[in-house]
């Protein structure tokens, strides 16, 4: 019932949209006949929908009678199929060009075609708005995940219903493909890239797997009961997209350089910050899996120095020391 309910109000919003795009072109004096025999429905729908845009949305309709059709009396820059706030025009239009992220992948063309749906509901004004947006808003993208839509869109499908799938599972650092039948969970997208998470044995939240890894994947009619858990708490102590079981308290002390950008980013809630009087920081941050932090680190180069845990740096000097012998002076 719901969805004939939602067929049924957005077939009415778009036949009054090409109501008031006849009208707002000027000059045509369309009747109900005319418009009944364009939109496939009858005179008294036409009426219909003519009351309610004069009454409920205030628009300046008029019957001609010397022309024997409809007008406006006065231009109609904003037409209130979605009748939005400053604000919310500004949020609609940074999420319309952040498409631009897709730029490449399979997304692309499905969520353009989404958007320019909902623009042609907008009306002049707010369309006129979005052609001005790329005059002072770039988005450039870091890279993109080559995970298809297609399966995508399966996965999302087979989350949705709690169906068993199968698939092919690259795996890079073992150079080697497996096949896997699992129970997928939930679909997670972090930093622009796609990953699945899987329920275990347990029927609990289990392991991560990327979308561009995946090929040959197979929806079956075996279905599952629930998995009841929160993202958020599952992810809570996650400093990437890496999970693991054991938890670290991780210490570093950050220069007066490097103090001010590490202040802007927040990574999970546990990150604490306390400031020094020479401009250094003192950084804390509790996680679940090293490697993400640990390339960070090393992204800092002299900036940063690691107080703990011990493992932590243990695995960066020997990843210093490992990477300085590929840089042997002459």
């Amino acid at each position: 019932m719901s969805s004939d309910l939602y067929s049924t109000t957005y077939t009415t919003l778009e036949r009054m949209t090409r109501i008031h795009q006849r009208l707002n072109s000027g000059g045509q004096f369309p009747n109900s006949a005319l418009l009944a025999k364009i939109l496939e429905v009858s005179s008294k729908t036409i009426q219909r929908d003519i009351k309610f845009m004069k009454e409920c949305w205030n628009l300046p309709i008029i019957f001609n009678k010397s022309m024997g059709g409809y007008e406006y009396t006065e231009e109609v820059m904003d037409f209130p199929a979605i009748k939005l706030t400053e604000e919310e025009v500004f949020a609609f239009l940074i999420a319309r060009n952040s498409i631009e992220k897709y730029q490449g992948t399979h997304l692309q063309e499905p969520l353009s075609r989404l958007y320019e749906k909902i623009i042609v509901q907008m009306g002049f004004k707010q369309s006129a708005r979005m052609k001005r947006i790329k005059e002072y808003i770039t988005f450039r993208s870091a890279g993109w995940t080559k995970a298809k839509y297609r399966i995508l869109d399966k996965l999302s499908k087979a989350c949705r219903d709690r169906r068993e799938i199968s698939f092919t599972y690259d795996y890079p650092s073992k150079r080697e493909e497996k096949r896997k039948r699992i129970k997928p969970v939930q679909l997670i997208n972090h930093d622009n890239v796609w990953y699945l998470l899987v329920g275990n044995e347990q029927n609990k939240p289990g392991h991560f797997y990327s979308l561009a890894r995946i090929s040959n994947l197979k929806l079956h009619a075996t279905t599952f009961a629930p998995i009841i858990f929160s993202v958020e708490k599952l992810m809570e102590n996650n400093f990437g997209i890496f999970r693991g079981e054991k938890v670290f308290d991780v210490k570093i002390i950050f220069d007066s350089y490097a103090a001010p950008y590490i202040k802007e980013r927040k990574r999970n809630p546990s990150q604490k910050i306390k400031d020094r009087p020479d401009g250094q920081i003192d950084y804390s941050i509790t996680v679940n899996h090293l490697i993400e932090i640990k390339a960070w680190i090393m992204s800092w180069g002299k900036h940063a120095t690691v107080h703990g845990p011990q493992e932590l740096i243990d695995e960066l000097r020997d990843e210093l020391r490992a990477t300085l012998m590929k840089y042997p002076r002459e």
